[in-house]
């Protein structure tokens, strides 16, 4: 499941994720971040990954195709998690141009809100 956090910036998304990450989840978000990718300059991402039981295939490859389609649209990613899979994605991404991403824990949730809106 893919909830919104509301930042109130029209830069910048926030999704909590939880429990089976399905391609029907990730759909609606990968439109949504389209159409905000064409009304900014750059995009912002704020994702806190909790208790995340599975990612199917599927969604999986929706994510990837989203994330190539869109490689330079993003300037700063912060992912808030205790599992260390999720290094991966930051690490993936800092090796991209003009892409600042890190990982938080969850006891540096603020800390991390505080990075993605500075």
């Amino acid at each position: 499941m893919i909830q919104p956090i509301d930042f109130q910036s029209d830069n910048i998304v926030g999704l909590r994720m939880t429990d089976k990450i399905t391609e029907a989840d990730i759909k609606p978000w990968a439109t949504l971040l389209d159409q905000k990718s064409h009304a900014t300059d750059k995009l912002r991402v704020y994702i806190e990954y909790e208790d995340v039981d599975a990612i199917t295939l599927k969604a999986a490859l929706q994510d990837l195709k989203f994330d190539v389609t869109h490689l330079g649209d993003f300037e700063k990613a912060a992912l808030v998690s205790d599992k260390s899979w999720t290094n991966l994605p930051a690490f993936v991404a800092n090796m991209l141009p003009n892409l600042d991403a890190k990982q938080f824990s969850p006891s540096e949730k603020e800390k991390a809100r505080q990075w993605i809106t500075s």
